[in-house]
């Protein structure tokens, strides 16, 4: 996407469609009625202070940009008026620094309207030498702060009631291939087939018959880095299936802001990618405000994963009665195939 006006056709994970461009000076009444339209709750989570509508002035910085110091992108629903559903914006605050924020229309929320807008925004950001992405977001916003903290290296700093969040934006991102991932000898009686993992295991019993058998190119795996004191099953998992097909893990591992020792949560998840490079496994890790389920799935979209393995028995600190629901919940969101380790 350009500054000049480019408009780009967008499919959301739920086959919606939408447009995304950046705004002009003509938008003015359009973001007004989109401001409109949002409720209370919206609003205050965006603007961190009660307000009933915007001024005349408040329109015309918003929408007369120069989309060199300052962008805005606007998510526009098909249908015969435009109608606004999201915007994403920068403000270049320092060489190579740029506050952002976000807002999306309630009845288009948790429907990847928001992660659309981000990608593209930095990519935006990108082209025009941004390097590092500023935020104040009120701590009681975990969605927003879970959303922020995927764009790249994050760093937090509580102010009062807010977080403050200091973002380094990845350089841009080559998608992976949509490369198929069949278990390892290694892994062999370690894990619980989820989903289609039985065409899986069938192809690499096939494959091992084969005496010319060629070797695949691996892809991503996923892991939730959950951990007792005396195991570790989904790490040791995601450990021999990257090591036998030269994959690369991503560890992903979740906190709530405010009430979780998120310290002490970085410490655990550092210590357990340093394990696993160790054993010759290149990893990256993650470490994301929220809910596990949602981070664990955010990751294995950006990365295009071609397998998530997890731990049944995880629990959230906050909603430790929702372990039983963890497999299940990942298994019917998860865009790639699951692995249940025990």
């Amino acid at each position: 996407m350009t500054a000049s006006g480019d408009a780009e056709p967008v499919r959301l994970r739920d086959g919606s469609t939408l447009v995304i461009r950046p705004i002009g000076p003509d938008d003015r009444d359009l973001l007004r009625s989109g401001f409109e339209r949002l409720s209370e709750h919206s609003r205050y989570m965006r603007f961190q202070t009660p307000l009933a509508s915007l001024s005349d002035k408040q329109l015309a910085y918003l929408t007369d940009v120069d989309h060199h110091d300052h962008e805005a992108l606007l998510a526009i629903a098909p249908g015969d008026r435009e109608e606004i559903v999201g915007v994403a914006r920068f403000v270049r605050v320092d060489a190579g620094v740029a506050e952002c924020a976000i807002v999306v229309a309630d009845d288009w929320q948790e429907r990847g309207v928001a992660t659309e807008l981000l990608d593209r925004l930095v990519q935006r950001a990108r082209s025009e030498d941004v390097t590092r992405f500023t935020a104040l977001v009120l701590a009681e916003n975990a969605d927003a702060l879970r959303l922020l903290e995927r764009l790249g290296d994050t760093e937090q700093h509580r102010v009062g009631s807010q977080v403050e969040l200091d973002i380094e934006l990845p350089a841009p991102r080559q998608a992976s291939p949509p490369l198929k991932l069949v278990l390892a000898a290694a892994a062999r009686g370690l894990v619980v087939p989820a989903i289609s993992m039985w065409r899986q295991v069938a192809d690499f019993t096939h494959a091992r018959r084969r005496a010319d058998a060629v070797a695949e190119p691996a892809n991503v795996i996923v892991a939730h880095a959950y951990a007792t004191e005396d195991e570790a099953p989904a790490l040791n998992v995601a450990a021999d299936l990257a090591a036998a097909r030269d994959a690369h893990v991503h560890l992903v591992d979740t906190y709530w802001p405010v009430v979780s020792d998120r310290a002490e949560i970085d410490r655990r998840l550092t210590a357990a990618a340093d394990e696993l490079r160790a054993r010759g496994v290149e990893v990256s890790t993650h470490l994301i405000g929220g809910d596990t389920v949602d981070a664990v799935i955010d990751v294995a979209e950006q990365t295009d994963a071609a397998l998530i393995v997890i731990d049944p028995r995880a629990a959230s600190l906050l909603t430790p009665w929702r372990a039983y629901a963890l497999p299940a919940r990942v298994c019917a969101r998860a865009p790639c195939d699951v692995l249940l380790a025990r």
